[in-house]
């Protein structure tokens, strides 16, 4: 099998020819041209998923980026949602990554989580990813996060076409796409909408099946003008089966996740931009268990009711002023947001305890500013900072900083470093702080955690050859970590040490073969998910077929179990990608694509008693016919 493998993944590489770049187009595609025309080395730490790079790979979802982004691991949760979790965290730490469309950035309350929301979204209407780790860069992203993941959509006065996509796979899934850009006087203007059904395999758990099968649908709209104004609006809904529940014996039920928000942008004169955005979120949990559901003051102990019915509403509300200063040799971004968070319990049914609940409500103020010196044209110096102001219904308050100090060098035409110092903060959200399933208890009085961070790249580029050398040392105090006495998070009374390293290396054999090769390992006390990794990607093309390979790998690692306290060993995990399409005419493209192949992707356990492992990506084919009118 694994001489197949190699021999699958490295055929395609015979056919390769000498690098030429030869229209405009070719150049515009081009992931690395795409990076110098958008953003400076001073962003920070950049993985960039250009527009070819994504229609290659058949990237249908947002989940099919997520699972290759290094240092980082996709894992299914127990309600049938996935998450991506940092090397060797556990599912009860879940990273701080930000997740912007455009200028917006996803806040979720009642998730807690943006990526639980817009994890699994269809990225149709998007033209390039650009994603940041280590501490970013405050103009691509404003909000402290380990990780900021930007989606930008397509340009409408270079689509001004329309085109749809169907997808139907080997589970019995279906999934339609559509899209209208172009422009109308002065005005570009895009739409997008999305439906999808999604099936999966169905273990069984004491005599229940369990399914996570979903339904989404999806919508994006987005007018704008040069130089004067632009308004986006945009909504998902997600219906999915309960899967395992908060239970032992899920009887088929639930849950509802519903997002949708407008972000209205006007520019002026002077580099000055004002943006105003609301949106609102929904949460709708139904879970009934024939063997009733335990609370978490008893987990082995008597249930306290059959069924749990849980309604939670949230309104966000922002408003954005910032403004650009050029003045010789330095470049100033300041700025300020006003950011006002609203969360209301419509539902709480089906156990005889009444719920603690904490601040429903929470005021952010914020101020930033950055520089970026030139101290002349090889080396320059970036400083960011920012000053945020909490405060919520019970009268708590806190202040909290972030900053970066970074230094960027070009040491000649192939060689470029880079070294930033970073001390940042994570924020509590609602689901630790303000209100819980019944698996575990909030904590109002939770504070915020404090990262500090020395992270630097080295870079080798010769146009053909790219290579690039990473490393981060990490240490967290307060950290927001579960306690399985209490059943509530707290702030750790431990410092946390943390060191990772990473190695990428890419080879352009010319414009339309390209292999890329990355490894990572991350060094810490103790893991709960994969603690290194690994991925291989091979972009080709033979005549008129584009060819993509991907290999996904992540190390074996210890989980506990719950119940008795013993080690469970996981896997390693081999995730296998093969995508194919063929351009039938100028309108119409056929796509195959098979996704863990091997059947051997990195699992996770959804249950207490440790017996059912699951994969974030199973083994299916799909088929995809795209049609541009």
């Amino acid at each position: 099998m694994k001489k197949i493998l190699l021999l699958i993944l490295f055929v395609p590489l015979l056919f390769s020819q000498e690098l030429l770049l030869d229209s405009l187009l070719n150049e515009y595609q081009d992931s690395e041209s795409l990076y110098k025309k958008t953003k400076k080395e001073s962003a920070g730490f950049l993985l960039v998923y250009s527009r070819e790079d994504l229609e290659r790979m058949q990237a249908y979802s947002l989940k099919d980026v997520l699972k290759t982004i290094r240092l980082y691991t996709l894992q299914m949760h127990s309600i049938g949602v996935s998450r991506i979790l940092n090397v060797g965290q556990g599912k009860s730490a879940l990273p701080p990554i930000k997740l912007y469309i455009d200028d917006f950035e996803i806040t979720s309350v009642a998730q807690g989580n943006a990526l639980d929301m817009y994890g699994e979204m269809d990225i149709y209407f998007v033209d390039h990813i650009e994603i940041y780790q280590g501490g970013n860069s405050i103009a691509f992203g404003n909000s402290p996060g380990s990780m900021v993941i930007r989606l930008y959509s397509k340009d409408p006065s270079r689509e001004n076409s329309s085109s749809t996509q169907i997808t139907f796979d080997s589970k019995s899934s279906g999934d339609f796409r559509i899209i209208d850009a172009g422009s109308a006087d002065e005005y570009d203007y895009l739409f997008y909408a999305d439906a999808a059904k999604t099936n999966y395999k169905k273990p069984t758990r004491n005599k229940q099946e369990l399914s996570r099968d979903a339904s989404r649908l999806q919508a994006h709209f987005k007018i704008s003008q040069d130089d004067n104004f632009e308004i986006a609006i945009d909504t998902i809904s997600t219906k999915t089966d309960i899967f395992n529940g908060m239970g032992t014996a899920p009887l088929g039920d639930d849950s509802l996740r519903r997002y949708t928000y407008i972000n209205a942008i006007k520019y002026f004169q002077g580099d000055i931009k004002l943006s105003l955005a609301a949106s609102t979120e929904r949460k709708k949990f139904f879970n009934s268990d024939a063997n009733g559901i335990q609370l978490t003051t008893d987990l082995q102990g008597t249930p306290t009711g059959n069924d749990l019915d849980i309604d939670i509403h949230s309104n966000t509300y922002k408003i954005t002023l910032d403004k650009k200063i050029i003045d010789g040799n330095h470049d100033f971004l300041i700025g300020a947001e006003f950011q006002q968070n609203r969360l209301k319990v419509k539902t709480y049914k089906g156990t005889n305890v009444t719920p603690v609940i904490g601040p429903k409500k929470l005021d952010i103020y914020m101020f930033y500013l950055e520089e970026l010196y030139n101290i002349n044209k090889n080396n320059l110096l970036a400083f960011s900072a920012k000053v945020d102001y909490y405060k919520d219904s019970f009268s708590k308050s806190s202040t909290e900083y972030a900053y970066r100090l970074g230094y960027i060098s070009l040491i000649n035409e192939v060689w470029t470093t880079k070294l930033f110092a970073i001390s940042r903060y994570t924020y509590p959200n609602a689901l630790q702080t303000t209100f819980a399933p019944p698996v575990y208890n909030v904590n109002p009085e939770l504070e915020s955690s404090t990262t500090k961070m020395l992270a630097g790249e080295l870079e080798y580029n010769d146009n053909t050859h790219r290579v690039v050398f990473g490393y981060a040392y990490k240490v967290i105090d307060d950290a927001l970590s579960f306690d399985k006495v209490t059943k509530k998070y707290i702030n750790s009374p431990d410092t946390i040490y943390f060191n990772r390293v990473y190695i990428r290396g890419e080879h352009h054999f010319n414009f339309n073969n390209k292999a890329i090769i990355e490894v990572y390992k991350g060094y810490k006390d103790d893991y709960y998910s994969p603690g290194a990794g690994a991925l291989v990607q091979l972009f080709n093309k033979v005549g008129k077929f584009d060819i993509y390979n991907e290999l996904v790998y992540r190390d074996s690692y210890i989980l506990v179990n719950p119940l008795t306290n013993e080690d469970i060993k996981m896997d390693a995990g081999y995730d296998y990608t093969l995508a194919i399409s063929y351009p039938v005419n100028k309108k119409l493209k056929v796509k195959l694509k098979g996704e863990n192949l091997l059947n051997k992707a990195s699992k996770t356990i959804i249950d207490t008693a440790g017996e059912i492992k699951i994969p974030a990506i199973e083994r299916r084919g799909l088929i995809t016919m795209e049609y541009t009118f």
